[in-house]
């Protein structure tokens, strides 16, 4: 059964959307919505937060917070269906998400893809965004995350349930969803957001304007904690990536990551911007912090 309608309203954490159809035809007006959860809790979350995610950090309170963040979501966003993993080859043509790290309906669809060990191509629409936000109102209208754009098929979708049927259904094989996954984000969703003091939800004023001239790749999976972290760096630069799943189980992506690298493990990332492959989390966020930060002007 689908998830029931107090859900969707709980979604309206990621929300700041106008009248509209969804396309399981539930109406849902604008009057019926009350202000964004997170435009409460952004702030407050922040003052946890260094307004900073270039300076250096304490090693052990991040470790310690991540791992949390990743046991409060127990198996969601580690395994994959070993029915969807059989899966020959990827789409031929992307499929785009537009979310932010913090946001737990976001994470319910990242955790699908690792479910699927499915690619995606991912633009990060952090509060503050300069770009990819933007994007979302021209193609499909409304200021609300996730939002999947799916090329091959043309379909577009924001409510995360409605996007995990969606995915389920075209690319999942047969495959069931994992058990309690959507009333799952409910209970312990927030859990990530609230250990992670906020990171991954605000565009860091320090990050290059500039969107790079081609996508980095990141080979990881949703509840691994260090790949946690990279793609918190990815969301305050807003760099767009291409999410490569490789969580345990994966064939498709964890052969692509051998392939790379010799090895299994994640995260990796590949910047063909800069010609490198970059592998641990705290050598990868360096990497992002060094060079997708406005260079700095010449003394005269």
């Amino acid at each position: 059964q689908r998830l029931m309608p107090a859900s969707r309203q709980a979604s309206l954490l990621c929300t700041q959307d106008s009248p509209r159809q969804t396309p399981f035809g539930l109406r849902m007006q604008a009057e019926e919505k009350p202000k964004s959860i997170l435009s409460y809790l952004c702030p407050l979350l922040q003052l946890f937060a260094s307004p900073d995610p270039a300076a250096p950090r304490n090693k052990f309170l991040e470790t310690a917070t991540t791992g949390f963040a990743s046991m409060s979501r127990l198996a969601w966003g580690a395994e994959v269906s070993p029915v969807a993993a059989q899966r020959k080859e990827q789409p031929a043509q992307p499929i785009r998400l537009y979310e932010f790290e913090a946001c737990p309906f976001c994470r319910r669809v990242r955790e699908l893809a690792t479910f699927l060990d499915l690619t995606l191509e991912v633009y990060p629409c952090p509060k503050g965004s300069i770009r990819h936000r933007e994007e979302v109102l021209e193609i499909g209208g409304s200021e609300q995350f996730p939002f999947l754009h799916d090329l091959n098929t043309g379909k577009q979708l924001y409510e995360s349930s409605d996007i995990v049927e969606y995915l389920l259904s075209t690319y999942g094989e047969g495959a069931e969803a994992p058990p309690y996954l959507l009333e799952s984000t409910l209970l312990s969703g927030w859990m990530p957001t609230l250990l992670r003091g906020g990171r991954g939800i605000s565009r860091w004023e320090g990050a290059c304007p500039e969107a790079p001239g081609k996508l980095l790749t990141l080979y990881s999976y949703e509840n691994n904690q260090f790949c946690r972290l990279v793609r918190e760096a990815l969301t305050e630069l807003e760099l767009p990536y291409k999410l490569v799943s490789t969580g345990k189980g994966s064939i498709y992506g964890r052969q692509e990551l051998e392939r790379v690298t010799g090895k299994t493990r994640s995260p990796v990332l590949v910047d063909d911007n800069e010609g490198v492959t970059v592998t641990d989390s705290a050598k990868i966020m360096q990497h992002l912090f060094e060079h997708y930060i406005p260079t700095s002007a010449e003394p005269a």
